[in-house]
């Protein structure tokens, strides 16, 4: 039996921020050693911040982080650190050579100098992740690195998710624990996948396992931390907490020693004997659901305005659920006095909607004014109306008010630098209720993953915090949502069969077996598959839940394949996806 100390830390991803990243992983590997960690694991890509995408092509961003790392390195002691980078493995031809010539790799930085990189073998590609079209495979699954008295396997984030991949490679090959560098975003279901996989491993392998994941909102996708050490058992010995940075550093009992391949890699040799035991650490609490959720789009937002240069965020405010929860959001992400509610009436607008979102501004301290858009819609009427009196328009007035509605909005984003926010769910998203130009229009969608009835919990969520969001917001029956064929059903059913087709990809068959309407269901997929043009006009947001749209699901726009279209179900508007 032998005790290696581990330090982690579960730093900010920041794409693209060599300077940055580097600043935090410093001041990591400084208090490592003050701790007199025998080793430091930091997550995937922290220099460079994950996902890379096509920057991991740029020569001369290759060339910075390769720079980078020696800097990293030459700052290295006693203490060996994990870092995740970016690492040549070939001669490139030119910026597009296939195969890739970078790998994704996990350096070990000890005494002044870079002992190794371990290059990560399995790359995802499905779902949000695309990394087998920039990134070349490693081809060592099993190597093992001599930490001190213990033998250590690096394996990085997917080379865990596989059930016979790197991991148990390097326990055959005399490693006595596991360390996980990941960047690993952030779903609904995520968190305790992570433990039952960490927990699965570790018992089959027989060894420790630590998995450190970064944190911090990329584009659409955001990191929640939550990093794990499991003992040999599978049982939690430390989990960090979720949405902060955070470091740790315990003892970790392992094995006893195994046979070790001999081509095993020495970091070092160093046995600290001579320090004082640690306490065991105390694991964080998990949050629950709509916390999770929260804390999720809380931070997604404050990321994504902060690191593209905006302080201040402006929205259209209401008075219904979804810009209540995007007004709510926002001022906890950028602080109530970084925001502006536009409250836009027109002829007909309710005035409880308008004193709904009165004193919603009120409750978040958030700033409020009001445009009356009557003044907007009378001569923009005139103007069209050679066009469209005496015309069945449908809904092209509304439409219009929308659009208008959006056109101040980002007028006001324009003029006072404000970061413009979208209040569009994913129920609307997934149906093209929502208006191309109009309520869509907006620089960040920070609910573009919540289904409609999702809002109704965060919102409760957020209440528990302070008085916010009013009970008549969350008590008003929604509007009706009608197609002129089919009444669709109340959002608890319709969010259930969204989930179910874009979700988990079930078909009509299996839904209807489920217990719905065919006629509903074959009606409701078929507004999925005609609001495709729309969806992909959609400003970014967050990714909540297991499958969202954008890079979770790439369908064609134009698409002949119609399998749910049937003049008995048809909707009227279905496919004019210009409004």
């Amino acid at each position: 039996m032998s005790v290696l100390r581990v330090a982690g830390a579960q730093l900010e991803n920041a794409v693209g921020d060599l300077d940055g990243n580097s600043r935090r992983i410093l001041d990591a590997m400084a208090w490592a050693e003050e701790q007199e960690a025998d080793v430091l694991v930091l997550p995937e890509l922290a220099l460079t911040g994950y996902p890379l995408e096509d920057l991991a092509l740029r020569l001369e961003f290759v060339e910075a982080t390769r720079e980078a790392l020696e800097r990293l390195a030459r700052a290295s002691g006693s203490t060996t650190t994990v870092v995740g980078t970016i690492d040549v493995v070939a001669p490139r031809r030119s910026w597009d050579t296939l195969p890739r010539n970078v790998a994704i790799g996990a350096a070990l930085l000890s005494d002044g100098e870079v002992r190794g990189v371990y290059h990560k073998i399995l790359l995802p590609t499905y779902e949000v992740f695309d990394e087998a079209r920039n990134f070349a495979p490693g081809d060592s699954p099993g190597l093992v690195w001599r930490i001190g008295a213990t033998v250590a396997g690096v394996s990085v984030c997917e080379d865990m998710w596989s059930g016979d991949g790197p991991p148990e490679a390097q326990a055959a090959n005399g490693a006595q624990v596991l360390l996980v560098p990941n960047a690993s975003p952030f779903h609904r279901e995520k968190p305790r996948g992570r433990w039952e996989l960490a927990a699965s491993v570790a018992r089959r392998n027989g060894v420790p396992v630590v998995y450190v994941n970064c944190v911090g909102g990329q584009d659409e996708l955001v990191f929640d931390g939550g990093s794990l050490v499991v003992d040999a058992a599978g049982e939690v010995l430390y989990r960090a907490r979720q949405f902060e940075t955070e470091r740790f550093c315990l003892d970790l009992v392992t094995g006893p020693p195994r046979r070790v391949d001999e081509r095993v890699r020495t970091v070092h040799t160093r046995v600290r004997e001579d320090r004082a035991p640690l306490p065991p650490p105390r694991p964080a609490p998990t949050a629950d659901g709509a916390e999770q959720v929260w804390r999720a789009l809380v931070l997604a937002t404050r990321d994504f305005a902060r690191r593209n240069g905006a302080t201040a965020a402006v929205l259209g405010l209401s008075g219904g659920i979804d810009s209540s929860v995007t007004a709510a959001v926002a001022a906890e992400a950028l602080g109530p006095e970084n925001v502006l509610a536009l409250s836009m009436p027109a002829p007909g607008t309710a005035a409880e909607d308008l004193a709904a979102a009165r004193r919603l501004a009120e409750n978040l301290g958030i700033g409020f004014e009001t445009i009356a858009m009557d003044a907007v819609m009378g001569p923009l009427g005139g103007l069209l109306a050679p066009i469209i009196e005496g015309r069945p328009t449908g809904g092209t007035r509304q439409d219009l008010l929308a659009r208008m509605r959006g056109a101040v909005l980002l007028a006001v984003s324009d003029e006072l630098g404000h970061l413009a926010l979208a209040t569009g769910n994913k129920t609307e998203l997934s149906i093209g209720s929502a208006t191309l130009y109009g309520d869509m229009a907006g620089a960040f969608a920070p609910l573009k993953d919540c289904p409609k009835t999702l809002l109704y919990r965060l919102a409760r969520y957020r209440n528990t915090l302070g008085p916010a969001i009013q009970e008549s917001t969350l008590t008003r029956t929604p509007s009706a949502l009608r197609g002129e064929e089919i009444a669709l059903p109340p959002y608890e059913e319709l969010d259930e069969i969204v989930e179910r087709y874009v979700e988990r990809a079930e078909g009509l068959d299996d839904i209807v077996a489920a217990g719905f309407d065919p006629v509903v269901v074959r009606g409701v997929l078929q507004l999925i598959d005609d609001a495709e043009p729309k969806r992909r006009q959609t400003p970014p947001g967050v990714k909540i839940t297991a499958r969202a749209f954008g890079k979770d699901r790439r369908m064609p726009i134009t698409n002949a394949w119609r399998p749910f279209a049937d003049e008995s179900t048809e909707l009227a508007g279905a496919a004019e996806w210009s409004r």
